[in-house]
């Protein structure tokens, strides 16, 4: 879904105040990619806003533009409004509430997640690539590549790092380390980024993830845990820190799919990865697995979410029952 490039370029350069939007949790490849593309417009002139739902995690809080990134959206007049990392008005759903702003307003959506834009939106996707950092980075190089530099470089290795799993999984490889390789010669602080996000973890990111092995269950191919969102509270972590634990989890010998399960008010969360490691086996599509249940994703990586009602235990179980008979199928 990539739409003139000639276009989107035009947008661009004819808007003067522009406002950026990441979705409600924001993850490195968004808040990468929002800061990346920021850095950029904002080098030639433009007036920049930018916005997420929830607070960004406290692993984001070495980036030095952190900060700027507004919870609260003002709804003022804007030339454009660009959102980055996610499609849909759900993913924004505290700001979309005044959905008439937005069906009213010039949109341009750039991602790599399945999902259909607003109709009225340009829509720059690409559900191929790992990440949304890599689809502006490679724009970047066709439209603005005098505008490169370092700062920018490291916002899209961060999202490049964060969302291939620090280069773990390698769907289309051969772009993603060609694109590591440019930013890595654009400077991209590395180092930065490989202390800050992939080596070093706080005490309580470990007693969680303890708890979290504590619950881990095998039944069929799946191996599968789960754990609460008041627990987060409890241990002072937020989402993004909770997200180590699917990291370390997720490499367990055995078991070709691995699911971690978030108990919310209302309904309860899945994400799922695969886990396959021998070459002969039919590869688990965990996006064919999420759209049973509404969902969706990536081959690798999928997400979807069922109502909270009834006890627990019961409910996990029977979700994993009946992904294990469609496996066999």
């Amino acid at each position: 879904m990539k739409p003139n490039t000639t276009k989107l370029h035009k947008l661009f350069q004819t808007s003067k105040n522009i406002a950026l939007f990441g979705h409600t949790s924001p993850d490195g490849d968004c808040i990468g990619s929002m800061l990346g593309l920021w850095k950029i417009l904002e080098k030639q002139g433009k007036r920049i806003s930018y916005f997420t739902p929830t607070i960004p995690s406290k692993l984001f809080g070495f980036l030095p533009d952190i900060k700027k990134i507004k919870t609260t959206f003002d709804y003022k007049t804007y030339d454009l409004i660009v959102f980055v990392d996610f499609s849909t008005y759900d993913r924004i759903d505290v700001f979309a509430k005044n959905k008439d702003y937005f069906d009213k307003n010039i949109i341009v959506v750039i991602d790599h997640h399945p999902g259909n834009p607003p109709k009225h939106a340009l829509a720059h996707k690409d559900i191929k690539a790992m990440s949304t950092s890599e689809i502006i980075f490679e724009l970047a190089q066709k439209l603005w590549k005098k505008h490169l530099d370092k700062t920018i470089a490291t916002y899209f290795y961060l999202g490049l790092v964060t969302d291939s799993g620090n280069f773990l999984f390698d769907e289309n490889h051969e772009r993603i380390f060609s694109n590591a390789l440019a930013l890595v010669k654009l400077w991209a602080d590395k180092t930065l980024i490989n202390n800050n996000i992939i080596r070093q973890k706080s005490l309580n990111q470990i007693k969680f993830l303890g708890i979290l092995i504590n619950r881990i269950q095998i039944k069929g191919d799946i191996l599968y845990c789960y754990y609460e969102q008041k627990e987060l509270k409890k241990y002072n972590i937020d989402e993004e820190e909770a997200w180590y634990g699917l990291v370390v989890i997720q490499n367990i010998q055995g078991p070709r799919l691995i699911i971690m399960f978030k108990k919310l008010k209302e309904y309860i969360k899945c994400s799922l990865r695969t886990n396959d490691t021998i070459p002969w086996q039919q590869p688990i599509d965990c996006n064919l697995i999420a759209k049973q249940f509404g969902g969706g994703g990536h081959p690798g990586a999928a997400w979807c979410s069922f109502p909270n009602k009834g006890n627990l235990t019961t409910l996990i179980t029977s979700v994993v029952t009946q992904i294990n008979k469609s496996l066999k199928k």
